[in-house]
């Protein structure tokens, strides 16, 4: 019996270290690490990212492909999942869903959030702004870089992957087409909230907030006549079945798209991954986006105009059009009145905006 105590002793040994290191083990569930290894020798992470468009979507397909990028650049040790159409996060809801930790990544157009980005929706003031993605994307990155107070607006909330506007947004309705300002008079208009809400109601028109994956039903009832949108998005909810009218010829305004990140979920990334995000995102990263948006809107454009031979597109005159933004830019007043506090000069900033906007003009805008 002697000789075989130390034999069971190891045994039990081995047994209690094979205990321990499995309870050490995780589920997999936690989206920050799976425990396993990479190729890469360290650890594996699977982000969420929520957005409000369908993965079918052209924009969502490049989101795909540069967390597919992201993960050949890793060895497949850093993986993006997609969470499309609000399944994750609905998108009005995606600020709050990241900023808590229940998605990692997410898709956030600003206006979804009232007040909370009023210095980074400077670019996106109606028939004041940019009107191409990745134009919209440089004056941001400019601002960001040398206004710390919107720095600070974006920075408290979330980890600034991208920046960059989506396709320039205008008009389009179902039954009547909007040539004038006295055509637009009592229409049930679906935009986001914030300022195109109040310029629609400086121009007549009854602002309705429809969730977007919503706004098909609505336009289909007649509980909307119309909504301002971009092409990209029009073909991506099947819009187009129900529109007839594309007031194109007056672009209105390109809203703000974030692709923001938990900041508790930047922080616990491994060096490595985030040298890897870093760069693919940034300023450059967010030029790119925009250039694919715009390419996106214009391919979806064809596509819808190929196979619906009735819509029709609306030009405005000059004159008409000049009525629209006078009011627009009464409201671009307000706006300074109201952004104006604590010492923060809002009219310089809008000019700064309005400056950088020329200053990108010819670069994106051919």
């Amino acid at each position: 019996m002697k000789k075989r105590i130390p034999v069971l002793m190891l045994i039990l040994l081995l047994m209690t270290a094979l205990v321990i290191s499995g309870c050490g083990k995780s589920s997999g569930g936690d989206s920050t690490a799976s425990g396993d290894a990479a190729g890469n020798g360290l650890p594996k992470v699977e982000l969420s990212l929520t957005l409000h468009d369908p993965v079918t979507s052209r924009i969502a397909k490049a989101m795909q492909a540069w967390a597919d990028e992201v993960s050949a650049k890793t060895d497949g040790g850093l993986t993006i999942k997609l969470f499309g159409s609000g399944t994750l996060a609905p998108g009005p809801e995606a600020l709050n869903f990241v900023m808590d930790g229940t998605a990692d990544i997410g898709w956030l157009y600003t206006m979804f959030y009232p007040g909370q980005f009023a210095l980074t929706e400077v670019v996106a003031l109606p028939m004041n702004g940019p009107t191409h993605p990745a134009q919209t994307a440089e004056v941001l990155w400019d601002l960001y870089e040398s206004t710390p107070e919107m720095k600070e607006e974006l920075d408290s909330k979330v980890h600034v992957l991208t920046m960059y506007g989506n396709p320039v947004n205008f008009i389009s309705t179902t039954k009547k087409p909007i040539n004038t300002l006295a055509d637009i008079k009592g229409m049930k208009l679906r935009c986001p909230a914030g300022a195109m809400t109040e310029v629609m109601l400086l121009w007549g028109a009854s602002p309705e907030v429809v969730a977007a994956g919503d706004t098909y039903d609505a336009l289909q009832k007649g509980n909307i006549d119309g909504t301002s949108w971009e092409w990209q998005g029009i073909e991506a909810f099947k819009l187009y079945e129900q529109l007839k009218y594309y007031m194109e010829g007056m672009p209105i305004y390109e809203g703000v798209f974030v692709l923001g990140m938990n900041k508790d979920k930047w922080d616990s990334l491994p060096q490595e991954y985030k040298d890897v995000l870093n760069e693919t995102t940034g300023r450059a990263g967010s030029v790119a986006f925009g250039n694919t948006f715009y390419e996106a809107a214009e391919e979806s454009k064809e596509a819808i105009f190929s196979s619906n031979k009735n819509l029709e597109i609306v030009n405005p005159t000059p004159d008409a059009i000049a009525e629209f933004k006078a009011i627009a830019d009464e409201y671009a007043k307000t706006w300074v009145q109201k952004t104006s506090k604590d010492g923060f000069d809002a009219q310089a900033y809008l000019d700064k905006s309005l400056e950088l906007t020329e200053k990108y003009k010819d670069k994106y805008n051919k």
